[in-house]
């Protein structure tokens, strides 16, 4: 690239990676992927439908994106400052979704810093799952590659999740650990 263009268009390198990974998640679209919860759905069935939608945004539509599934890796493992921009326009506002649905599922308030926790946990579970395919499917475990096959793992997902985070929130006896 003609480092005179980049300048004019973008400012300097980071502004043109800026572009490049703002770029990449709006082609995603994972702001529009997600619906606003429905009141009248049950909370486990609304939380199990969410999950099916995250995991084909992570396991389906990310994993064969031609370039960003890669970048918001070494993101993740060398942050810039772009992570921070991602992690507000698009990774916040997922969070405080999903975080309402296991808020009903575990009546809490979706607020609570005990919730916010048990979500952020749950969601970088699904994330990874991506970025562990090479080890998991060498463990014998196939990852979805088709929409489909995501509807029956999500169910699988939604149930580990679901026991987790209701053994989680529980309160403890004092002293135990």
């Amino acid at each position: 690239a003609n480092v005179a263009s980049v300048k004019y268009y973008f400012g300097n390198k980071i502004g043109l990676y800026r572009h490049t990974v703002l770029a990449g998640v709006e082609e995603l679209g994972a702001q529009r992927l997600f619906p606003p919860p429905d009141p009248v759905q049950s909370a486990q069935p609304a939380l199990e439908g969410w999950l099916r939608i995250f995991l084909d945004f992570t396991l389906i539509r990310r994993h064969n994106h031609p370039y960003l599934g890669h970048i918001l890796k070494h993101e993740l493992r060398e942050p810039t400052e772009i992570l921070d921009e991602v992690a507000r326009v698009v990774l916040k506002p997922i969070h405080r979704q999903f975080s309402h649905h296991l808020a009903r599922v575990l009546n809490l308030s979706p607020a609570s810093p005990e919730v916010a926790r048990l979500a952020a946990f749950s969601l970088s579970f699904c994330a990874n799952l991506e970025t562990s395919r090479p080890l998991l499917e060498r463990l014998g475990l196939k990852l979805p590659g088709s929409p489909r096959e995501v509807e029956a793992f999500a169910s699988h997902v939604s149930a580990f999740i679901l026991h987790g985070v209701s053994a989680s929130a529980r309160p403890r006896k004092k002293g135990a650990k």
